[in-house]
């Protein structure tokens, strides 16, 4: 299980929503609402500068709400690239979104450990994350898998989706943004998020 606190307090405090622009207060109250905690630390943290949050947002958004990949996919591989990059973050706020998708709660502790059960499909999404996130290059069986499971388009978002997510982590460790408290902890069933 990833613990959910970092050393110390966050290097930028998040904002007080009156801080926040009106975009940012915006999506904040809305991530609340869809999250069912407070505001999320990583919107309010980023919201303090209104031309970076923007272009980060619609970012995101291309990759997660409106992307190509169903959303199940999208959680799935997020679940994985937290879990391999150590991010309790991006674990904690990803859980229940990938629950409230469509994913198990033994295909969440799959993203977490080894992959029994998973379809086809879902083993090409684990092999992608886990071997861009070692050698940034796939082997040619991964490659064959996803030309097999995956549109083109599908393809290319996949790759995006695993580098900004790595890249999030790594702001989130470097920041050490904190999990909200009201996260309630969700402890996969049958993994370790220690052990990577």
């Amino acid at each position: 299980m990833l613990a959910p606190a970092g050393a110390g307090e966050p290097r930028i405090a998040p904002a007080r929503p009156r801080e926040l622009g009106l975009l940012a207060r915006v999506v904040a109250v809305i991530a609340a609402r869809v999250t069912g905690t407070g505001p999320p630390n990583v919107l309010t943290t980023l919201g303090r500068h209104p031309r970076l949050f923007r272009a980060w947002l619609r970012y995101s958004a291309h990759l997660m709400p409106f992307g190509t990949l169903p959303r199940p996919d999208t959680e799935l591989v997020i679940l994985r690239v937290a879990w391999r990059c150590g991010s309790a973050y991006e674990w904690h706020q990803h859980v229940p979104l990938a629950l409230r998708v469509g994913l198990t709660a033994d295909e969440v502790a799959g993203a977490a450990g080894e992959p029994h059960g998973f379809t086809a499909r879902q083993q090409a999404l684990l092999a992608v994350a886990d071997e861009l996130l070692a050698d940034r290059a796939l082997t040619d069986t991964t490659w064959r898998a996803v030309q097999d499971a995956l549109s083109e388009r599908e393809a290319i978002e996949l790759f995006l989706l695993v580098g900004h997510y790595q890249g999030l982590a790594t702001a989130l460790g470097g920041l050490q943004i904190q999990v909200e408290e009201s996260t309630a902890p969700a402890r996969p069933a049958s993994a370790s998020l220690n052990t990577l």
